[in-house]
């Protein structure tokens, strides 16, 4: 939990920094990279992490291998986690940082889900309907996971639509279980 307050307050003070829209959208491109990098490389995380490697020694191996490549304000952020030993918070920083340029840009992310492929102009249809259910533009991601069964969920934010099978079949044993019919008991004097 702290974690992510600490996460959240970077990308906050990360966006207050960037002075317009492209390098908004630079820093959120890098800050990405750096995420991904982060979860792929071991040698990185083994890197950055080394207590025994002092602080100034990693920002000066960064600052040699990265300056060219990524823009000012990303690289203060680098040497600032490194001084405060909070290199360990990018990947909350990145998700933190990215969810507050989309708020700034107005895009919300849906997440459609679907037991089978759908076909494109299937897809399309149900893009286009939850476009138009939102006021900001909507970045749209598909999964496929047939554990649903069938029908489709969507999230968007916060708001969930489950029109799923799966969903459909537990509500259908919910309401059998809050029926609790009362228990046959066969009345001794009639043959059963």
């Amino acid at each position: 939990m702290f974690a992510n307050v600490v996460a959240d307050r970077y990308a906050r003070a990360l966006l207050n920094s960037c002075p317009d829209l492209a390098t908004i959208e630079r820093v959120k491109d890098e800050i990405v990279l750096m995420h991904r990098t982060w979860e792929a490389s071991a040698e990185t995380r083994s890197f950055l992490q080394n207590p025994k490697i002092p602080p100034q020694m990693k920002i000066k191996v960064l600052d040699a291998a990265l300056s060219d490549k990524l823009s000012p304000v990303m690289m203060k952020l680098l040497s600032l986690l490194i001084e405060k030993r909070r290199q360990d918070i990018i990947p909350d920083i990145a998700e933190r940082y990215t969810e507050h340029t989309d708020a700034v840009r107005g895009v919300e992310h849906a997440e459609i889900t679907v037991a089978i492929p759908m076909p494109p102009d299937l897809e399309k249809r149900l893009v286009d309907a939850i476009q138009r259910f939102s006021t900001r533009e909507v970045e749209v991601a598909l999964r496929i996971d047939p554990s649903i069964i069938g029908g489709v969920q969507i999230r968007m934010g916060d708001k969930v639509i489950d029109g799923s099978l799966r969903h459909r079949f537990r509500e259908l044993r919910r309401t059998m279980l809050a029926a609790r019919l009362p228990k046959f008991v066969p009345d001794r004097n009639t043959d059963i």
